[in-house]
């Protein structure tokens, strides 16, 4: 009898340590998390000049036809369980980061634009997702003229 007392207790004991486990992994897929990408400002820009640009980018990027083509892109709508596609677009417009900041680029401190979003450590893949996305339309706002008339570009190998 005072076996099967021990046996219960030692099943009780590793799912209530079981259970604690699996409270601390939700808890840390519920923390906040971000993904940007540093584009580097010319080191002998003024933060006047770094403000400027910031805004200059916010104005061109954050449009609606832009953000609508990055929730189509990214399939965010059905993703994020999300009830239309106008709601995803006011979603990803609210976690959008524009920022001037300071980020390490090759062990050197630099002064950055970041561009990118923000979210929940279980949504990483997807804030990765729509910050490339996002880079693709930054690259293609900041090409030369020339660049742009000539088409894609071929693949480098």
């Amino acid at each position: 009898m005072q076996r099967w007392i021990v046996v219960a207790g030692v099943f009780v004991l590793c799912l209530l340590m079981g259970g604690g486990a699996f409270a601390y992994w939700k808890s840390k897929q519920n923390a906040p998390d971000f993904t940007y990408v540093p584009l580097p400002f010319h080191p002998d820009a003024t933060e006047e000049q770094r403000q400027q640009t910031v805004t200059g980018m916010k104005e061109k990027l954050v449009t609606q036809e832009t953000l609508t083509q990055i929730v189509r892109d990214c399939n965010i709508t059905t993703t994020w369980g999300l009830a239309s596609e106008q709601a995803a677009v006011e979603e990803v417009k609210r976690r959008l980061i524009f920022e001037a900041g300071e980020t390490k680029l090759k062990g050197i401190p630099t002064q950055t634009l970041n561009i990118g979003f923000k979210g929940k450590v279980s949504e990483h893949d997807d804030l990765v997702k729509l910050s490339q996305r996002l880079m693709e339309d930054v690259q293609r706002l900041m090409a030369p003229p020339e660049a742009q008339d000539a088409g894609p570009v071929p693949a480098k190998f």
